[in-house]
């Protein structure tokens, strides 16, 4: 497993205070000069009420990135609609951005998207591409229990929908990892690559211990706490990678979802929206 990219700090403390975030990043800095940026930056978020607002989550972003100063900082950007046209404006101007709270495959290719059009125009305009890191964060456990509750709710026999729980979550990440695999081949990210720019990276979170080694890539990292790892490493081995060439596998397990009446693109849409007003409400009654 790759280790940890990124350590997430949350609420509006972390952003409002630029002392915590950059301590983050100071205790970090050793760890992301020796890997070269790879490893060792801290997650900040940007207010949550600018979730459907382009220019105000720029904004927010702009300040977070001013007020903590570090070069570990990623600013961290929900991946609406307008946090798509936002990130790709941030990597424009230099700032580095985990785009959250991506819970389909077609939403991650479109972040995908974003990010190389914002490394194309920080190129053009003479940036370092060496120092902007992208990065999307998939909650795969999010995504299982929303789909496990789904399928509880499906009228017939328990076992009709058995198989199909616990399946969702890896489907969407084979998924995700072949859009990756596939936009990393084009001839507009070599041309990227050889400026400098990182590969943008994959993270996955509420992860459970059944995610741990299933989840296993290139350029990928897992927000893991001890006891999930303690219960993954007593529970299963690491077998290397399992995301490789494992889209077919989960392309049927996402048709199987669909036969059951399991629509994916309702589920992402569902979740996004409940989980960015319980960041807003996170937002208010910290502040």
């Amino acid at each position: 497993m790759i280790p940890p990219e990124e350590t997430q700090t949350n609420g509006p403390d972390s952003s409002a205070c630029p002392a915590a975030a950059r301590r983050s990043c100071d205790t970090l800095q050793g760890l992301f000069v020796a890997s070269a940026g790879r490893y060792g930056r801290v997650s900040v978020p940007v207010d949550p009420y600018t979730a459907h607002a382009a220019k105000a989550l720029v904004a927010a972003a702009r300040q977070v990135h001013a007020d903590v100063g570090r070069p570990n900082l990623l600013t961290r950007i929900p991946a609406t609609r307008a946090g798509l046209l936002a990130l790709e404006d941030c990597l424009a101007l230099g700032i580095s951005v985990e785009v959250c709270l991506v819970f389909s495959a077609e939403r991650y290719e479109q972040a995908l998207g974003a990010c190389l059009s914002g490394m194309e125009r920080a190129l053009a305009a003479g940036l370092d591409l060496r120092g902007i890191m992208a990065t999307a964060s998939v909650p795969v456990g999010v995504l299982d229990a929303e789909v496990n509750a789904r399928l509880a709710a499906l009228p017939g026999p328990a076992p009709r929908t058995a198989r199909a729980r616990d399946t969702a979550a890896l489907a969407v990440a084979r998924a995700v990892y072949r859009v990756r695999e596939q936009r990393l081949t084009t001839s507009w990210w070599k041309v990227l690559q050889a400026a400098g720019a990182t590969p943008p990276g994959l993270l996955w979170t509420t992860t459970g211990p059944r995610h741990v080694s299933a989840l296993i890539g290139w350029n990928t990292a897992q927000a893991v706490s001890p006891e999930v790892l303690e219960t993954a490493a007593l529970d299963g081995e690491l077998r290397g990678d399992t995301l490789l060439g494992a889209h077919e596998e989960g392309r049927r397990a996402l048709e199987a979802l669909e036969g059951l009446g399991i629509r994916m693109p309702e589920v992402a849409r569902a979740l996004e929206a409940v989980h960015i007003a319980r960041l807003q409400d996170a937002w208010r009654l910290r502040s």
